[in-house]
């Protein structure tokens, strides 16, 4: 594999994990919003009429403290995945208008080909031309970062 190919090959991976991420960030976002809805609502009784022992501490508060402990670990984690998928818009950002779009339909919305090829009104063979161009063009942009550093 010549090292343009192994370039390629970073970069659809790069790119299709970006699919992941918006998901996982949208999957935080709804725990959170399940934290704040689960902090609010009452605690439930105990009706089993078995004894029990007061226990230690106040339970609303120990609830709180773990709410708030998974609250700073979701919000830590959405940075980290705001912080890479900074680093894929980056990436897509010089490339032409039609092949943003593309980038973002396919890999980012990660709409099958057929459906990219719907929304941008192009025929498959054209759409591949495009998508074959971009990565192109990402790859010859990668050779030159990495070009630059040596």
């Amino acid at each position: 594999m010549t090292d343009r190919e192994q370039i390629k090959d970073e970069i659809k991976k790069q790119l299709n994990r970006y699919q992941d991420l918006r998901a996982e960030h949208r999957e935080l976002l709804d725990e959170l919003r399940q934290l704040e809805i689960t902090m609010g609502a009452p605690s439930g009784s105990n009706w089993d009429g078995m004894p029990r022992s007061p226990g230690t501490g106040n339970p609303v508060e120990r609830m709180a403290i773990k709410h708030l402990a998974l609250e700073q670990r979701y919000k830590a984690q959405l940075e980290k995945l705001a912080a890479a998928q900074i680093v894929i818009e980056d990436m897509i950002e010089p490339l032409e208008p039609n092949e943003r779009r593309l980038a973002r339909l396919h890999y980012i919305d990660g709409l099958k080909w057929d459906s990219v090829c719907d929304k941008i009104n192009y025929s498959w063979s054209q759409t591949h031309r495009i998508h074959s161009r971009m990565l192109d063009r990402l790859v010859a942009a990668e050779l030159e970062r990495r070009n630059a550093q040596k």
